[in-house]
């Protein structure tokens, strides 16, 4: 099994210094407004061609206003919710920027996994995949945390600008790269618990075999919780809560 540099030496010094304010999606357009309803069938015919303006050129109905907003709330749950401490001092990982990445990346691929379950049909004993809002919003929500990523990265002490945007680069293809492994593991504790094992200690032989065997428990938990949410609440109203890896 070939061995990974996960977090290139200069990542793996820098801690993150002071706070920054989330990313928010920005130029929103509102709908049009209504057209009079006295020449409806004028109305219908301008309607048809101002959706279809609006696709071409990039523009979102509310619909699609209020998911880009929820994806970007759902970020948000992550860094805010997650005692970023415990999960350091309990796994035994340094106080890094690339052990806050992993720990957020984790957290990130347990809410896509919930929502491109919304896009997923049953029929019979078949399972069909149709992109769709769950879609959306995992985009919205990784767009998000590159936001995110962007901004801390400017915040570490002594961050070369040109060197920073090499990092995210590395960054980007390391979180692919991820959530190929976990996904690889849904079905299956030992294979997740590899994914688990290469990402978090580059697959070390002097890791704790019970911190890995922690973070698959987590894992599953915290699947059977996100689960339980209800699609309509994850559309419109979704309220995420993490559990300790204290308990785990």
């Amino acid at each position: 099994m070939i061995r990974r540099r996960l977090f290139s030496p200069i990542l793996r010094q820098y801690t993150i210094k002071g706070y920054v304010d989330y990313a928010r999606p920005s130029n929103i357009i509102p709908c049009c407004e209504v057209l009079n309803r006295r020449v409806q069938s004028t109305v219908a015919v301008n309607e048809s061609y101002i959706k279809k303006f609006m696709k071409a050129v990039g523009w979102m109905d509310q619909d699609r206003a209020r998911l880009k907003l929820t994806g970007y709330f759902l970020y948000e749950c992550v860094p805010e919710k997650i005692a970023y401490q415990q999960w350091f001092e309990v796994l035994d990982l340094p106080d890094t920027f690339a052990s806050w990445f992993m720990v957020t990346e984790l957290h990130v691929w347990l809410i896509l996994v919930r929502y491109m379950a919304e896009d997923v049909t049953v029929t019979g004993n078949k399972k069909k995949y149709m992109k769709g809002d769950g879609h959306f919003v995992r985009n919205c929500i990784i767009e998000a945390l590159w936001s995110d990523v962007a901004n801390r990265i400017k915040l570490l002490e002594g961050a070369n600008p040109i060197i920073a945007k090499k990092q995210v680069t590395e960054l980007s293809e390391q979180f692919q790269a991820a959530l190929v492994g976990y996904d690889e593991g849904l079905d299956d504790d030992k294979v997740l618990a590899a994914a688990v094992w290469r990402r978090f200690y580059s697959l070390s032989h002097d890791v704790n075999a019970e911190h890995v065997e922690k973070i698959v428990h987590f894992i599953r938990h915290q699947m059977v919780i996100l689960d339980k949410i209800p699609s309509e609440d994850l559309k419109w109203k979704p309220q995420l809560s993490w559990l300790s890896i204290v308990d785990h």
